[in-house]
């Protein structure tokens, strides 16, 4: 019984505390939109950058992010915040202005191609999708008990729920290769995971790079059709 009463009392005070950040979240946002409004941009970065980091990220909250930082100047984090957009939205309008921003700054890793877009475009009904397909292979699953229970044996219906637990299983691991953007200038790339090893190339802030693997100091990288090695301070992961 007491048991109980206590499991009731952490559940309450769990989700009381849920509540609480919700709203402490929703208040700074309202106060972030409102310096935006205001054009209060530095100010305005700051609140979203500590939302952001919170893991509240909201396409708005993300063109905004990127708006500003494109206005002072660093174009690195403005595409860092246009990638994420783009990959929460598949809003094909956007790649303009990411291809224009790469553009004029000289930055590689910038080509979008359909598979690009569909992958984003998957990603963004990902909810809705499995929900739909969970649901019917739910059903197909009661309809082969009920018609087994019956003395039958379909035929159909096992092959129909095989490819939709296929579907939802490929759902579930449908992702594009891994992105990052280099963040800091005079990055120097490494031929291996190590400083004494030799180096291949100085790059400057906002190329985008294909990510291999990453331990806890180095990420191997693709550059230039070379596999190099950076320290993981110096890119974002996308």
């Amino acid at each position: 019984m007491i048991d109980r009463i206590m499991a009731r009392i952490f559940s309450g005070i769990l989700f009381l505390g849920i509540l609480t950040s919700t709203s402490a979240q929703n208040a700074m946002l309202k106060e972030a939109d409102s310096l935006f409004l205001e054009q209060k941009y530095t100010q305005a970065i700051e609140n979203y950058q500590d939302l952001y980091k919170n893991g509240m990220a909201s396409p708005s909250m993300l063109l905004k992010m990127a708006f500003i930082q494109d206005g002072l100047g660093r174009h690195a984090e403005a595409l860092y915040y246009l990638e994420k957009y783009y990959r929460m939205s598949a809003d094909r309008n956007v790649v303009t202005k990411i291809e224009e921003l790469s553009g004029n700054n000289d930055l590689q890793g910038y080509k979008y191609d359909d598979t690009d877009y569909f992958i984003n475009l998957i990603n963004k009904y990902r909810p809705q999708l499995l929900a739909l397909f969970i649901a019917l292979a739910i059903l197909m699953l009661v309809y082969i008990l009920r018609k087994t229970k019956e003395g039958e044996k379909p035929i159909a219906a096992p092959i129909i729920q095989f490819i939709v637990i296929c579907v939802i299983l490929g759902l579930n691991n449908l992702e594009g290769s891994e992105r990052a953007i280099i963040i800091s200038d005079s990055t120097l790339l490494r031929s291996g995971p190590s400083a004494g090893a030799e180096p291949v190339d100085l790059i400057e802030k906002g190329h985008k790079v294909k990510v291999l693997e990453q331990d806890d100091v180095w990420t191997k990288i693709v550059w230039n059709g070379e596999e190099v090695y950076v320290r993981n301070g110096k890119l974002k992961l996308i």
